[in-house]
């Protein structure tokens, strides 16, 4: 980058990487769990990876902020959703998962919809079967029809799924052949085996915050200070200066006059 120039050895790994730096950065507010705010699909990455490098062709880059400001900005025009989706069929969630899959997935729910539209519809011939059953009216022979497009559907969608999903780790498999280490990660991955990746949590202020970036910098105002924090600590002399202790009633109980109580003896005792 420092001659402000790009070259085709630029991969899916830098865009990672410069993804998770700008959302430590500066992540969106009120981010929910699954709240997609970017598509990362190929054609986007494409498209990122043509802006930088005209950006940057002729560009010298002074310092990484200047980079970064720019990347941002590129990152922002390419790969940002005009509307962000709230869902778990992401690429974090299912890295296997496509943009068609998404949408097939898409049309699959809105056949859903239609056939549950329909089958709402009470038959005048007393049939009850949501699915139309075996009577021969209008409303009956649209709820078969609608349902058998919608289970076909289904039913082809799930063995694409299938597939897709086999064919991504197959690869995944491929490319960790002879290391025993990378198979095992992969397959705890699949299995869903993974150490939970928690971000820092501190309260600052008597406020969570999780931005590292502002972590960082209490952190540094903190040990910057501990310097004249201990200077405070002596007066002119060089003598520590010990503030007045508390006397040691200071934790004792109140005390009670009548906590002891004392009767006659009677001539039975």
């Amino acid at each position: 980058c420092t001659s402000g120039t790009l070259t085709d050895r630029i991969y899916a790994p830098f865009i990672q990487y410069f993804k998770s730096l700008i959302e430590a950065w500066g992540p969106p507010e009120n981010n929910l769990k699954h709240k997609q705010y970017y598509d990362y699909c190929q054609s986007n990455v494409d498209e990122l990876l043509n802006v930088l490098k005209n950006d940057l062709e002729y560009k010298v880059i002074e310092n990484f902020t200047t980079f970064h400001d720019i990347f941002k900005e590129c990152l922002e025009k390419t790969c940002k959703l005009q509307t962000p989706k709230c869902s778990k069929r992401t690429m974090q969630n299912n890295p296997w998962i496509t943009p068609g899959l998404i949408s097939s997935i898409t049309y699959q729910h809105q056949l859903y919809d239609d056939w549950v539209k329909v089958r709402k519809i009470k038959c005048k011939g007393g049939e009850t079967d949501n699915k139309g059953g075996t009577c021969q009216c209008s409303t009956c022979s649209k709820k078969r029809t609608t349902y058998i497009k919608y289970s076909d559907y289904r039913r082809t969608l799930k063995k694409t799924r299938e597939n897709i999903k086999s064919k991504y780790y197959t690869g995944k498999f491929l490319l960790t052949q002879g290391n025993s280490k990378k198979t095992w990660e992969l397959i705890n991955c699949i299995r869903g085996k993974q150490k939970r990746q928690i971000k820092p949590l501190f309260t600052i202020n008597n406020e969570k915050v999780t931005n590292r970036r502002i972590i960082a910098n209490e952190f540094n105002k903190y040990f910057v200070s501990l310097a004249s924090n201990l200077n405070e600590a002596y007066n002119e002399i060089g003598e520590l200066v010990v503030n007045n202790l508390p006397s040691f009633c200071d934790y004792l109980p109140h005390s009670n006059s009548s906590s002891i109580y004392m009767y006659e003896c009677t001539a039975d005792e």
